[in-house]
């Protein structure tokens, strides 16, 4: 299995049949009044793979890495990928789309790295830290 997409949001709700619906699609820039902040950010994932992998019970651990603005590992999870397997061509690929949570403590302002990783694949996504405009 692979993940085929991580999409940052705000709120994602998976449909049978594979579909999900995404609001603030995107949403990868976070502000913050100052850090440290504890950030928690939601993400739609669609994980793929053979019919053969994703036959009878779905049983796949998922790891969710949190990566550093300079690129150290700062924080890390494990979970059971669940949720309903989709073959939209019988004999090609199956897929199944998640919501998923994480939570980002964020020590610094900079560009954070997410990575899925199933399998021994793995998708690394920016989150970008920023600072409040006093301005504004």
């Amino acid at each position: 299995m692979r993940v085929a997409w991580a999409i940052p949001c705000r709120y994602a709700e998976v449909q049978p049949g594979g579909g999900a619906t995404i609001v603030g699609a995107g949403s990868d820039v976070l502000i913050v009044e100052g850090v440290p902040a504890q950030l928690h950010v939601l993400f739609a994932v669609r994980f793929v793979g053979a019919p053969d992998e994703l036959d009878g019970e779905l049983s796949h651990p998922v790891g969710c890495s949190i990566y550093s603005p300079d690129g150290e590992l700062a924080g890390e999870q494990t979970s059971m990928l669940q949720g309903d397997i989709n073959q939209l061509v019988p004999g090609f690929v199956a897929e199944v789309t998640v919501a998923m949570a994480t939570d980002i403590e964020a020590t610094e302002l900079g560009s954070y790295g997410v990575e899925f990783a199933i399998d021994g694949n793995a998708l690394r996504v920016p989150i970008h830290v920023v600072e409040a405009d006093p301005a504004s």
